[in-house]
């Protein structure tokens, strides 16, 4: 959520078109079953279901809560907090720099923090919690507010360790898009060490300093599937039998400069967004963030994606360019009208069918989340260094894949496939 981004052959198929006449929840179950192995039924299982080594990083399932139309992702993961363990839900969010979780402080400054998630840490109740910094600080949401926290530190509980983690404790927000938040605080993957919130801590890199995974493995994969609600996170490793190799798009990291203060988002060069037959968007900004949901960016090309999509007699499709496929050509992405149409399952709109794109003042961008990483494999790649301080890490850039089962909605094909899961070799500093 944007607060204030060696692979074995493969037999090459022809692309398939989606056929408009499909719901969006048919398309979704032709995904068939998740390829992340050992996924567990229910991300409220104990935490040694989950699977972690060098090789294949730390696995987290995710479960979706319902659809909300606030912009934010549905998914989570549950995760154990403190001694003994309180288990809250974490979203894990390309598109923050810092960890926050909803805490007792709320309670205690008289049941604010309202959000559909429900849970709260209990900081009083864990003999390992200390406390960081009990000055309130105000933390930006953007269009959403600001958040009143604390700073502390207790342990999450993670497959082969404990992380000691410095995180923000909420203690006031309010709004109805919090209201419909389905977790109960975020874990950032900002896109580098420097873009991380100064005084919490960097969860990707902790993890590496702390011997969870292993540096030559500096990925975080996404492989979620909204007709089942479940889903994984792979933090330091990638599922190379999830996807189609041949179907990749590399998408460089390109740093956002056009609006200040939003540096750590995820962002690749967008050669074109187009709507139906109209461009409406060239040489722009594209950022994919797990944290959020719909389509959302430059106020403009929201409002004219909406106003075609309204004077259409046929909703048409959104085709994306931007990025490489192994073999250089132009990476394309197309969003049928079944993927950004979207029933809202609940909060104030519940039952309503609504296109997904939504102005948020980030001139030149267009930044979507689960709408689409629902039906793609995403991969978000470092570069680590190794100074004397610990690992650090900058950003490489993107990838993503049409799933091994699922509609294409990746329609640019490359005659090789990538070469991504390989072990990249460390920087020294």
């Amino acid at each position: 959520m944007t607060a204030g981004i060696v692979l074995p052959p493969h037999e090459m198929t022809r692309s398939r078109r989606i056929s408009p006449l499909i719901s969006r929840r048919n398309l979704m179950k032709s995904l068939g079953v998740l390829g992340a192995g050992g996924l567990i039924s229910s991300a409220c299982a104990p935490l040694k279901s989950l699977a972690t080594n060098q090789a294949t990083g730390i696995l987290f399932p995710l479960a979706r809560g319902p659809y909300q139309n606030n912009g934010a992702t549905p998914w989570y993961t549950n995760i154990p907090m403190g001694s003994p363990a309180q288990y809250l839900k974490f979203a894990l969010d390309t598109g923050s720099n810092f960890i926050w979780v909803t805490s007792s402080l709320c309670s205690e400054a008289g049941d604010s923090c309202d959000h559909y998630g429900g849970l709260e840490f209990n900081y009083g109740n864990s003999s390992s919690f200390a406390w960081v910094d009990r000055n309130d600080q105000s933390v930006s949401f953007g269009h959403w507010g600001t958040m009143t926290v604390e700073t502390g530190r207790d342990y999450l509980g993670l497959p082969g360790g404990l992380s000691n983690t410095t995180m923000y404790l909420a203690k006031n927000y309010a709004g109805s898009q919090f209201a419909q938040l389905d977790w109960d605080g975020g874990i950032g993957f900002p896109a580098a060490s420097q873009y991380a919130k100064p005084g919490v801590s960097f969860f990707f890199t902790n993890l590496m300093n702390s011997g969870l995974i292993d540096p030559k493995y500096p990925y975080v994969s996404f492989d979620t599937d909204y007709a089942t609600g479940l889903g994984s996170c792979r933090v330091g490793g990638i599922d190379t039998n999830a996807y189609d190799p041949y179907s990749g798009i590399s998408m460089p990291w390109t740093p956002y400069k056009v609006l200040p203060g939003v540096e750590y988002i995820w962002t690749t060069a967008l050669s074109r967004y187009v709507v139906g037959n109209q461009t409406v968007a060239q040489n722009a900004y594209f950022a994919l963030d797990s944290g959020s949901s719909r389509f959302k960016g430059d106020n403009n090309y929201m409002n004219t994606t909406l106003s075609i999509i309204a004077g259409s007699p046929t909703k048409p499709n959104v085709t994306l360019f931007t990025g490489e496929t192994p073999s250089g050509g132009m990476g394309q992405i197309v969003i049928p009208p079944e993927v950004y149409e979207v029933k809202i399952e609940a909060g104030p709109q519940a039952g309503e069918t609504l296109p997904q794109f939504n102005p948020l003042c980030i001139p030149e961008m267009v930044l979507v989340g689960s709408v689409i990483m629902d039906l793609v494999y995403t991969v978000y790649v470092y570069d680590v260094s190794t100074p004397p301080t610990g690992y650090q890490v900058t950003p490489v850039g993107m990838w993503i894949f049409n799933k091994t089962s699922g509609p294409e909605i990746i329609r640019s094909r490359s005659d090789r496939p990538a070469e991504l899961g390989d072990p990249r070799p460390l920087i020294n500093s």
